[in-house]
């Protein structure tokens, strides 16, 4: 790999982890999410910083090129990142359909609750 492609790599992992750590200060990213970007970030450094790394790990996947294996990394690492958010979006989706259940329950109880006082000082007045 260029020297001067090695560079701008790390200037735009510096840039990227830079902006990460400003999200979560801002309180726009959680923590959680956070960290899998920049653990990502520190494996595409030291990869960058390491070049013959990528060759030693294609070799030791029987992979040809090392580029293909940085893309099959790449690969990996997306799907991962959609298969955690995947998870979340679901966990997020069963809370609102509970707390939508809930709201419709109290709502029924509270609109009862009003019919039976209504009918109570109905009662009082006829006496």
């Amino acid at each position: 790999m260029l020297l001067g492609l090695r560079i701008l790599m790390l200037v735009v992992i510096v840039i990227m982890f830079v902006f990460f750590i400003i999200l979560l200060r801002k309180q726009k990213l959680e923590l959680k999410y956070c960290l899998i970007w920049i653990v990502a970030l520190i494996g595409i450094a030291v990869l960058c910083i390491f070049p013959p790394l990528l060759d030693k790990i294609s070799y030791l996947l029987g992979i040809d090129t090392p580029v293909n294996t940085l893309f099959l990394i790449c690969i990996a690492f997306l799907a991962c990142i959609c298969i955690s958010l995947t998870v979340v979006v679901s966990s997020l989706s069963d809370q609102l359909r509970k707390l939508t259940q809930n709201i419709a329950i109290y709502e029924f109880e509270i609109s009862q609750q009003n019919v039976k006082d209504a009918n109570e000082q109905s009662l009082r007045k006829e006496d």
